[in-house]
């Protein structure tokens, strides 16, 4: 599903280059929970804006879905990625004056998806996600941890066969990072690939298959039972 070959990034500051990824390399095959881990200024963040389209490698190749990224033309990108990829983010990114209902459905309005049908899709992506009695709730209405839950909700309303998250327990208290996890994992059992960035060793290894990244490098990349050895 996501693979990735020799990826380098640089970034010119002041004059000088600094480079954030050093020969990047790995694979994360479609059906997987994957973690990218690594303390912060590792270089994880670097990565995953460049497997979400935000920003683009300095050389090397990715591969999504069995496409070369690198040959994509920018309204080809954007296209691919809206239609493959969802994310998740550690702070929400809600929009405090909409309902959680509103909230999730405002992806589709952009794909000019009708009014009745998006409400209708944003209903069943928020019972998926255990929200189907706070329809109505406004983001300041609902705990972290339920705002969170929107948050994955709007993620999935594409139907993306990726699932990037960002630091999504970060946030919050331990037992509602639990509970968001709980779900992660159970999205991941029900056929979605999902890749979390995490500093966390503990949500690491919660997931099947760990890359650690440090200084801009994959320093290991193991299968959970691997891991477990």
């Amino acid at each position: 599903m996501i693979r990735v070959t020799s990826l380098i990034k640089e970034y010119t500051l002041g004059g000088d280059t600094f480079r954030a990824l050093h020969d990047v390399s790995f694979e994360v095959s479609e059906g997987m929970l994957a973690a990218i881990v690594g303390q912060s200024g590792s270089g994880k963040s670097t990565l995953l804006n460049i497997l979400g389209g935000l920003d683009r490698a300095t050389s090397g190749q990715y591969w999504l879905n069995g496409k070369n990224v690198g040959e994509f033309a920018p309204d080809t990108w954007a296209h691919e990625r809206n239609r493959t990829l969802g994310f998740v983010f550690q702070s929400f990114q809600l929009i405090p004056t909409l309902t959680a209902w509103d909230n999730v459905a405002l992806p589709l309005v952009y794909r000019r998806v009708p009014l009745k049908e998006r409400r209708e899709r944003a209903r069943r992506a928020l019972s998926e996600v255990g929200l189907a009695n706070r329809l109505g709730h406004k983001p300041a209405q609902l705990s972290g941890g339920q705002q969170q839950r929107v948050a994955i909700a709007r993620a999935l309303i594409g139907d993306p066969r990726v699932l990037l998250a960002d630091e999504p327990t970060g946030n919050l208290d331990t037992q509602t990072g639990e509970d968001i996890m709980s779900l992660l994992q159970e999205l991941n059992r029900a056929g979605r690939t999902i890749v979390i960035v995490t500093h966390s060793q503990d949500i690491a290894q919660q997931c099947r298959q760990v890359i650690h990244i440090q200084d801009g490098r994959v320093v290991r990349d193991a299968l959970l039972e691997e891991v477990s050895k």
